[in-house]
């Protein structure tokens, strides 16, 4: 008697079970309900003892903590589409829109310096989840973050390599508020 009794209950539910199979394995698995950036990662104050990014790479390793100055720059496209990362330059790098009669239309990629220059004062920034891996979702607009954003980092130095690549775990984001114009 039970044995009909649950073969009649599995015959009911199947259809639903299958619908919610076939939705699981259609949607996109690029954007989880994991991946969201916390809004408590995004800090009020500004942190003190900052360094700029030229020093830092001079001096940090692997795993040394770190709070860094600079702005979201440093390449045309600086922020990642589908990965919480982005390039931090140096505050000292002149935006090409800062000088005279320049006309550039992504002033936020440096292009006015040379490539050696952007590459010696830019570090990449990610956001990690508990996976350590950049969540998956952009940085762009994540508690104010946007192209030429003055920035300071604290965070844990991930990976340097020997071509330049210097990268940091956001640990804290600390981004200022722009002044309004007149």
């Amino acid at each position: 008697m039970l044995t009909p009794m649950i073969l009649a209950v599995c015959l009911l539910t199947a259809p639903f079970s299958m619908a919610r199979a076939h939705n699981a394995a259609t949607q996109s698995p690029a954007v989880t309900a994991g991946d969201v950036i916390p809004t408590s990662l995004f800090i009020k104050e500004k942190p003190k003892d900052s360094q700029d990014i030229r020093e830092s790479k001079t001096t940090a390793k692997v795993g040394d903590k770190i709070t860094l100055n600079g702005r979201v720059g440093g390449r045309k496209e600086p922020f990642v589409k589908s990965r919480s990362m982005f390039i931090l330059a140096d505050r000292r790098l002149v935006a090409c829109d800062e000088k005279a009669d320049d006309h550039c239309k992504t002033p936020w990629d440096f292009c006015c310096d040379t490539p050696e220059t952007i590459k010696a004062n830019t570090v990449t920034i990610q956001i990690v989840g508990a996976d350590k891996k950049p969540l998956k979702v952009s940085a762009e607009n994540a508690g104010g973050l946007k192209t030429l954003s003055k920035v300071t980092v604290v965070g844990t130095v991930r990976e340097i390599t020997k071509n330049g690549a210097f990268v940091v775990d956001a640990e804290q984001i600390y981004v200022e508020p722009v002044a309004a114009k007149p």
